[in-house]
């Protein structure tokens, strides 16, 4: 039987072959694969739009064959329209959002009828009823109360869960506005680049050592063609008044800057941040692209 391990951008590391009792599945669900039932398939969690994971396809790889399957390996590592990537992570962010307010909507109801139960036995007992010792309603009474325990522990465990689950969903479903926030993108491009640049100084120590990286060539192709698209991204909302694009060149100390929705004095204007003042001895620093706004230092009186 072959079996071909396939790495794509848009599909992520998959699984191909595979059929139900052959084997397979022992050997790559200890190494971290995954079954997605909606494809029918196993894959790699976290695979889609990134760097193929290289010396776990070459472990599964490996391991499938000594365990009896011929395996071929196929990884594309062209990188595709980035604006087609983040459709594709919005849409996944659309369906986890989906899935977790379902999960949601179900912890709910079961904290619901769990404290339901709980009430039913409670309204039966009169208000302020002790426990009766030694009489022949001690049993029943014991048995209602770690009833109740027990619903009312499972309430809140299921409000726990429903809550926690609400959130998520509410977080996924928000995540395509925050990644083009203007400050959430400036930050992607200060790191993308910090990034970028310890990845160049780490693949050219390795060839010239004579081991050239494979797994940080992939992952520099990625991150170049990310930086390009969020760079372009960033532009287009400098033009449109979107983002600001304050500077020593334009902001003055003692002028008044406005970071994170307050107003703050400036004492010092650097290259690459500003520094407010804070009542205090020391100030605080901030990135320019944080800047929201801008005015000049008041007129001394």
């Amino acid at each position: 039987m072959t079996l071909t391990i396939e790495h794509t951008e848009a599909e992520g590391t998959l699984l191909l072959g595979t059929s139900r009792g052959d084997g397979s599945a022992e050997v790559v669900k200890a190494l971290g694969w995954r079954w997605g039932r909606s494809i029918g398939l196993w894959f790699v969690p976290r695979s889609r739009d990134a760097a193929p994971k290289r010396p776990l396809i070459e472990q599964t790889a490996r391991q499938l064959r000594e365990a009896g399957f011929e395996v071929e390996v196929s990884i594309d590592t062209t990188t595709g329209d980035r604006e087609a990537a983040e459709a594709r992570r919005a849409e996944r962010a659309q369906e986890r959002s989906g899935r977790l307010a379902d999960r949601a909507e179900r912890e709910q109801a079961k904290a619901d009828q769990r404290y339901a139960a709980s009430r039913k036995i409670a309204d039966g007992i009169p208000f302020g009823q002790p426990i009766l010792l030694g009489h022949h309603s001690q049993a029943r009474a014991e048995r209602d109360a770690r009833k109740i325990r027990s619903h009312m522990d499972a309430s809140l465990e299921h409000q726990a869960h429903a809550d926690q689950a609400a959130a998520a969903a509410a977080s996924a479903a928000a995540t395509t506005g925050h990644r083009h926030n203007p400050v959430t993108v400036a930050n992607r491009i200060e790191r993308l680049g910090a990034d970028i640049r310890r990845m160049e100084h780490s693949l050219a120590q390795s060839v010239a050592a004579g081991h050239p990286r494979q797994d940080l060539e992939d992952r520099l192709a990625i991150d170049r063609a990310d930086l390009e698209h969020w760079m372009q991204v960033r532009a287009d909302q400098l033009a449109t008044g979107q983002a600001t694009n304050y500077s020593r060149e334009n902001v003055a100390v003692g002028d008044l800057v406005k970071i994170g929705g307050s107003w703050h004095t400036v004492a010092r204007c650097n290259a690459k941040t500003v520094a407010v003042q804070t009542g205090y001895s020391w100030t605080n620093k901030a990135p320019w692209h944080k800047v929201q706004d801008h005015r000049p230092r008041p007129e001394q009186g």
